[in-house]
């Protein structure tokens, strides 16, 4: 069962998905009746996670950069309003008898200009790497069609989805077919490897549904199709797939050592796809950012500059309602607007280190350890280091002449 043999059995499990992206798997139905595609899995319960664990995963991945920076900047506008109203008399004397809040809209105003300069010139060097000769842009252009050629082998179409999402759904698709493929043809093997093959599939489902369920409504473009693939753990799918060829190697017939090879190489290639789109929205968010801080890099200048000149005349009126100053509001809301650049900032960095702490590895090395691993996991027993011979004098003096 190689790479050719088993591109029918690959394909989509449903018929709408067949009609759509040009997958069909009458082999693999003959094969598995009772096997359930992704189209028709139930998406998992998320229901179970807690208020505060909802607001860390948006504020860290999943919520729009614009919603967290305004959400920061309320949260910061809340805060000095309250402790102008907790601490009413320190404020006041702060704001009036010092030339405190002068001093630290001056250092706003030098740090907004100093790091949107600094922004810009590091963007400029990243678009600069994308300058390059008409031949270098072949050869990407080339690589991208034959990583997409590897595809294609295993499907029943012409062409691979064009769409990141579409494109990753496929893998998924091929990837839970492959793994159910293995624990059937373990059947007619050992107890022990149809035991595990089963076991694996399981695991194998699960990941594959919750990758398929955010790539179910993403939009193009969308972070949604970064996140499927984070979501998606394929380091110890490639650990224990490898794992069975290690350790049932001398039992396996050459169908079921062609089923693992070929669910290596698809695994291969989406970590391949996961690698090159997370490439992709690293560029697509620098260049957002950058963006974003133009845009509001001179509305703050130029608000920062004239809180400096309003605090300079002294003019606002001595009064208070529910212990809050007509300075003190004005200068919670222009610290705010101040503060707006680093919010920014701090809001497209907090996703992209998310991101890179996500993933950190891309191959079959497991950073995290998983309840998934428990039954696969590594053994003292597993290996045996092979005899090796210490070479003496004699052998090299042989060796030299």
């Amino acid at each position: 069962m190689g790479r050719g043999d088993t591109a029918a059995s690959d394909g989509d499990a449903s018929d709408d998905a067949s009609a759509s992206d040009g997958l069909t798997d009458r082999s693999i139905d003959e094969l598995m009746p009772d096997h359930r595609s992704l189209d028709t899995l139930i998406p998992g319960d998320r229901a179970s996670l807690s208020p505060v664990e909802r607001a860390h995963h948006w504020v860290l991945l999943s919520g729009r950069r614009e919603s967290v920076t305004v959400g920061l900047l309320v949260g910061v506008l809340a805060g000095l309003l309250a402790l102008s109203v907790v601490r009413p008399v320190d404020v006041r004397a702060l704001l009036q008898d010092t030339n405190t809040a002068q001093t630290l809209f001056n250092s706003l105003l030098s740090g907004t200009i100093l790091l949107v300069s600094i922004v810009v010139s590091i963007s400029s060097i990243v678009l600069s790497e994308e300058i390059t000769d008409i031949e270098s842009q072949r050869e990407r252009i080339d690589a991208s069609i034959r990583y997409r050629g590897e595809l294609e082998e295993y499907i029943e179409a012409d062409v691979s989805p064009a769409r990141p999402a579409d494109f990753l759904r496929t893998i998924l698709r091929i990837i839970d077919k492959q793994a159910s493929a293995i624990a059937t043809i373990a059947e007619g093997g050992e107890d022990g490897f149809a035991e595990e093959a089963q076991t694996f599939v399981e695991e194998v489902t699960a990941e594959a549904e919750r990758a398929g369920e955010t790539l179910s409504d993403a939009r193009f473009g969308s972070f949604k199709v970064l996140l499927a693939g984070l979501n998606y753990d394929y380091s110890w799918q490639l650990h224990v797939a490898r794992r069975f060829k290690r350790k049932y190697g001398d039992d396996l017939s050459e169908d079921q050592q062609a089923a693992i090879d070929d669910f290596v190489e698809t695994l291969k290639m989406f970590a391949t796809g996961r690698e090159y789109f997370k490439s992709l929205y690293y560029k697509r968010e620098f260049a957002r950012l950058s963006s974003r801080l133009l845009y509001v890099s001179l509305p703050t200048i130029v608000l920062t500059s004239y809180v400096m000149l309003a605090l300079d005349s002294n003019l606002f009126p001595d009064v208070t309602f529910f212990t809050l100053t007509p300075l003190a509001v004005f200068v919670s809301v222009a610290y705010t607007v101040a503060l707006t650049p680093y919010v920014v900032l701090t809001a497209f960095v907090l996703r992209a280190m998310t991101v890179t702490l996500r993933t950190l590895a891309s191959g079959p090395f497991v950073l995290e350890r998983g309840s998934e691993l428990d039954e696969f996991d590594w053994s003292e027993d597993d290996v045996t280091v092979s005899d090796f011979e210490v070479p003496t004098g004699e052998d090299k003096q042989r060796a030299d002449d």
